[in-house]
């Protein structure tokens, strides 16, 4: 029999219609979204949010001066730190403190109060007279060491907090030494280096906060959008196939069509199914951050997601030949997802050095990461994102040979996992190992 184009398409739209209908496939294109939004917005603002509250609690500091340099020192200190909710000025809080309209910076104050040991200091922080003990070392002229003793059980802490005390610290230290202006300029100084980056367009720009923090998020969102839509079109092929088999659907199927028609099908059918899921993320991307990144002057270039297509086509053609194999050599659905998040684990590697490959784009990690062609498409996506953002320049040749190499990969595998599916279709009882299955291979 003789391959077929149409009746490959015609398993193709019947997979796609079948995928597309099930309440898994809508539960996915639904909930990954969402948890993405949370992971990634949510849980920052949390963070945020916690981290600002800790900066607008008042406090009592213990000071243990040992090396005499602080006597002389401001009984107080203040900072600026922003209101706490929406609520109209002069209202009061759950815990009895005045509120006022969010955005707005409101004065806290911190006392401070001379201990004579160590110790006595210590057991009026677990009393929870003070909230602070500041121990300055004996030596501190030579040492500079001051430690910090506080009841925060944080897990993450922003390193604006001991911003207020280290000023203080500072005009303590500077106090009758210098002018008041001077030592303004001293204690301003760290805060006071602008920092300028390479621009895209060439040239330099200002780099803030909330663009560096697009600059992680951005990327991270478009090589988990790539993956997580090789993977779940890959998991479709794998599900079908395997359970067909078990239930030995396939032998009915291929009494009217060959494996290669079945095989093509199934991956056209599917990867249908899964471009459609990434389309409908990407509308609903630009719909919810298409205005935030224009306010930002961040544009993305449609050559990106043209090279974001090419991946995705590439990756699945990949992913999805090797689940179309795996499928098709175990007995049950169990034994295919075991062998699989082998494959699948490696898809998502890049996230686990996701720092090092935004912050050196042009490292020997990050470049060889986007040429092996397991984790090409989602390193050399989060690297083509930062670039766009940062200004880092990745050569065209990369890109080329990258896809070049995960195009060859995606065909020899393809070309592999067909004789592995012709020829593992009608295997029952025994899951071969691997000596079998090239002796499969060196038989065709």
């Amino acid at each position: 029999m003789r391959f077929s184009l149409s009746r490959s398409m015609i398993i193709a739209r019947r997979e796609y219609l079948t995928t597309v209908r099930r309440k898994a496939f809508v539960f996915s294109l639904l909930l990954t979204p969402a948890i993405l939004f949370f992971s990634t917005f949510v849980s920052g603002k949390l963070a945020s949010d916690d981290n600002k509250a800790h900066q607008r609690q008042s406090r009592i500091v213990a000071l243990v001066d040992s090396s005499g340099q602080f006597t002389q020192a401001a009984p107080e200190y203040s900072w600026q730190a922003t209101a706490e909710s929406s609520a109209p000025p002069g209202a009061v809080s759950l815990h009895g403190r005045t509120t006022e309209p969010e955005g707005k910076k409101v004065t806290v104050m911190a006392t401070v109060r001379p201990f004579k040991s160590q110790q006595e200091a210590l057991d009026s922080l677990e009393a929870g007279t003070v909230n602070l003990v500041l121990v300055v070392a004996q030596d501190f002229m030579n040492s500079g060491a001051v430690r910090r003793y506080e009841h925060d059980t944080r897990v993450f802490t922003s390193g604006a907090d001991d911003g207020p005390t280290r000023a203080w610290l500072t005009r303590s230290l500077l106090a009758g030494r210098a002018d008041s202006s001077r030592i303004e300029r001293t204690v301003s100084l760290r805060k006071s280096l602008d920092l300028y980056v390479p621009a895209r367009a060439g040239g330099y720009q200002l780099k803030d906060d909330q663009r560096e923090l697009v600059a992680f998020f951005l990327p991270f969102i478009i090589g988990f959008l790539i993956s997580m839509s090789i993977v779940t079109g890959g998991q479709y092929l794998l599900q079908g196939v395997a359970e067909e088999k078990e239930t030995r659907i396939l032998e009915s199927l291929l009494t009217t069509v060959t494996p290669d028609e079945l095989m093509v099908g199934k991956l056209l059918g599917l990867g249908s199914a899964g471009l459609t899921m990434v389309g409908i993320w990407i509308l609903f991307g630009l719909g919810a951050g298409g205005s935030m990144l224009a306010l930002m002057k961040i544009d993305m270039p449609g050559m990106l997601i043209g090279i974001g297509l090419v991946y995705f086509l590439l990756g699945y053609l990949f992913y999805g030949s090797l689940m179309t194999g795996i499928g098709a050599i175990t007995n049950n659905l169990r034994e295919a997802q075991q062998f699989s998040v082998i494959f699948t684990m490696m898809n998502f590697f890049p996230f686990y050095v996701l720092v090092k490959i935004l912050n050196s784009p042009n490292s020997a990690l990050a470049i060889g990461m986007s040429m092996f062609p397991p984790t090409a498409a989602p390193t050399m996506m989060m690297r083509l994102c930062a670039s766009s953002l940062t200004g880092a320049v990745i050569p065209l040749w990369q890109v080329g040979a990258s896809i070049g190499l995960l195009a060859l990969t995606a065909f020899a595998v393809l070309k592999l996992s067909s004789k592995i599916f012709r020829l593992g279709l009608l295997l029952y009882g025994k899951t071969p190992n691997l000596p079998e299955i090239l002796a499969i291979l060196r038989q065709s």
